[in-house]
């Protein structure tokens, strides 16, 4: 049956548990990075970058959010240079999703197509994955994170995420992904320039994930990613600023929901969330 409607404007989501809905952070990789490229603070320090996927089980399905790096950026194949460079990755024995997951998922939900949230469907032949049409229009053709491989392994399937061909939940353009109202694709542009979040109603209570949007819990304070950073990497600035004020909103409005940030490493256990913390 599906669930009581979201509120259409920016308010918090119904609290109202969905039994059966479960939710899980994973860590499928690292990236060694210092927190001055991170964080506009003034913090300083190695930092080891987790790179998370959602799992979310629901009694319909399997579905992820994002497929973090896997076993191909184990072996040294992806991503190829330059953006091999750019940081030191490191993938774990038995972490990538492949490794995880008893059976493939049945759908996988793209916040947005960078290499690091993309890798792992080079492990998942066939699977069904959702992206929105402005992503594929800017990477699907290909480029030095989204090689030909990355196109033809998965199936790729492109959302028309936008005003006028979505329903609206939380002020965003949104899809009902399993038509029961438990979980919604959101559009969330400016990192790149179909961006998207993940809204899922659980047993628990509501989870938000939003990509890169926000790469750690600071961005959802009064950090944000430095200036350099942020020209190098936001595809949209001014919509990036305006996502980010979007889920700070709801991070500091709606105590109950839990806001998933791309790379927070509070949910790699055993990791500080910053030098010092």
């Amino acid at each position: 049956m599906p669930l009581p409607p979201l509120p259409v404007d920016l308010a918090c989501p119904p609290l109202d548990p969905n039994p059966g809905v479960q939710v899980e952070v994973v860590t499928t990789a690292f990236v060694h990075d210092d927190w001055r490229r991170v964080v506009d603070d003034g913090t300083e320090g190695p930092v080891a970058m987790p790179v998370l996927v959602g799992i979310l089980r629901h009694p319909q399905a399997t579905v992820l959010v994002d497929a973090g790096l896997g076993v191909h950026s184990r072996d040294g194949s992806y991503p190829g240079f330059p953006l091999s460079a750019l940081g030191d990755i490191e993938v774990p024995e038995g972490q990538a999703i492949v490794e995880r997951l008893a059976a493939p998922p049945d759908l996988v939900l793209m916040t947005h197509l960078h290499y690091d949230h993309v890798g792992g469907l080079l492990d998942l032949p066939g699977v069904p994955v959702w992206t929105t049409e402005d992503d594929w229009l800017v990477y699907g053709g290909g480029n030095l994170g989204f090689p030909r491989s990355m196109r033809q392994v998965p199936d790729w399937r492109p959302q028309p995420l936008r005003a006028g061909a979505a329903s609206q939940v939380l002020g965003r353009p949104a899809l009902d992904v399993l038509g029961d109202g438990s979980t919604w694709y959101l559009s969330l542009p400016g990192h790149t320039p179909g961006a998207a979040a993940v809204l899922v109603r659980a047993e628990d209570g509501p989870w938000l994930f939003i990509g890169d949007t926000a790469w750690v819990d600071k961005h959802l304070g009064t950090a944000r990613r430095p200036p350099l950073t942020r020209a190098v990497i936001d595809a949209e600035p001014r919509a990036a600023r305006e996502s980010l004020e979007w889920a700070r909103w709801l991070k500091a409005s709606c105590p109950e929901l839990r806001v998933i940030a791309g790379h927070e490493p509070a949910h790699a256990p055993g990791l500080r969330s910053a030098p010092g913390g």
